[in-house]
Order: structure tokens, then C-alpha cells, then sequence
């Protein structure tokens, strides 16, 4: 009887162990989300919808719990042809992704405290050129990592930015690659009338 109770309590702790070691090793799932028909992105399920991240962003998921932020920012190429023009500045950056990257990366720059921009890595990401940079800057007394994705579409341009604390970089940083390679317009086709 003994035998079988030590049995019983051996093959049930092996059972618990194996569980919990799964689960320690298993990878996060992910989620396809399509926006405004006009892009879409991979990101962690353990992100949730939101909208009190940026007024701007067309697409905004967090998981507060886990201190992890994505949104994401399109803006017409011409929008941005005529802005540089209106505000005198055609000739510090110019309508492309190196131009659009430039202004984007110096507003960060400006709008932030203490911030630290890695050198931006030139990629061509699902067709698109793209510049990826992280930054590391402080906002309320927080130290903040972003991973943000710069990407030039056919007719618009899109900011993705995720963030995280700065302590749970190396938790994230994983995640927050993913969904910056996974940006990719929707291909539209045209109805014939």
C-alpha cells in the first residue's frame, strides 16, 4: 500500500514538473491584426486594444501589467511633401525614408529627456524601405526603451512605435523585433465596374 501511495506521489510530481517546465518554455502566440484596410501586423496576444496611448496612432495595444506598448502612425507622402514645404524645411530633410526617418527621429530626440538613438539599421521590410532605431530616454522619471519600425508604403508612410521600461528591455525587445519586421500594407485590388 505504501508502495503505491510513494508510486502515485512520484508519477504525480513528475507530471506537475513537467507541466510547469512546458510552460516556462513556451512561446507566446500571436495575433494577425489588419487595419483600415490599408496595413497590418503581428503582435504578442498578450496585447490588448486600446485608445488613450496617442490621439494620432491608427492602431494601439498595451498589456500595462507587462509594461508593453505598440502603436502605430500613418501619414501621407504628400502630406509630408507639402509640410516640409510649408514649414521651410525641403531643405534638411527630404520626402523619402531616410528624410522621414531624420524628422521623426529628431522630434523624438527633442521631445525627450536624456534620449540615447542607436544607429538606425537600413532594411527593406514586406517590400517596404524601412529604418529601425531604438532609443532609450526618460519621461516622468521612468527610464523608457523604444524599439520603433520608420517604413515608406506606396502612398503613405507609417511610424511603429513599441516601448517598454527601460528594466524590461531584455524581456521584450524579442516581441517588440517581431512586430516591427511584421508591418506590411494590405494589397488592395481595384472592383471593376
Amino acid at each position: 500500500m505504501n508502495y503505491t501511495k510513494h508510486s502515485l506521489k512520484c508519477t504525480l510530481t513528475l507530471i506537475v514538473t513537467a507541466l510547469l517546465l512546458y510552460s516556462c518554455g513556451a512561446k507566446d502566440s500571436y495575433q494577425t491584426v489588419t487595419v483600415e484596410n490599408k496595413y497590418e501586423l503581428t503582435l504578442p496576444s498578450f496585447l490588448s486594444k486600446t485608445s488613450d496611448l496617442n490621439d494620432d496612432a491608427s492602431l494601439q495595444y498595451q498589456n500595462a501589467i507587462r509594461e508593453f506598448y505598440a502603436i502605430v502612425i500613418y501619414e501621407p507622402v504628400i502630406d509630408l511633401e507639402e509640410a516640409l514645404e510649408e514649414g521651410g524645411l525641403a531643405d534638411n530633410y527630404k520626402n523619402d525614408i531616410s528624410g522621414y526617418s531624420k524628422l521623426m527621429i529628431d522630434n523624438f530626440k527633442e521631445s525627450l529627456i536624456n534620449p540615447v538613438v542607436s544607429k538606425a539599421t537600413d532594411t527593406i521590410i514586406n517590400n517596404m524601405p524601412a529604418k529601425i532605431v531604438s532609443l532609450k530616454a526618460q519621461i516622468d522619471d521612468l527610464d523608457i526603451f523604444y524599439a520603433i519600425g520608420l517604413y515608406q508604403g506606396e502612398e503613405d508612410y507609417y511610424q511603429l512605435l513599441t516601448w517598454t521600461l527601460a528594466n524590461k528591455e531584455n524581456r521584450n525587445k524579442e516581441e517588440m523585433n517581431k512586430i516591427l519586421y511584421s508591418l506590411k500594407e494590405v494589397e488592395t485590388t481595384e472592383v471593376a465596374e
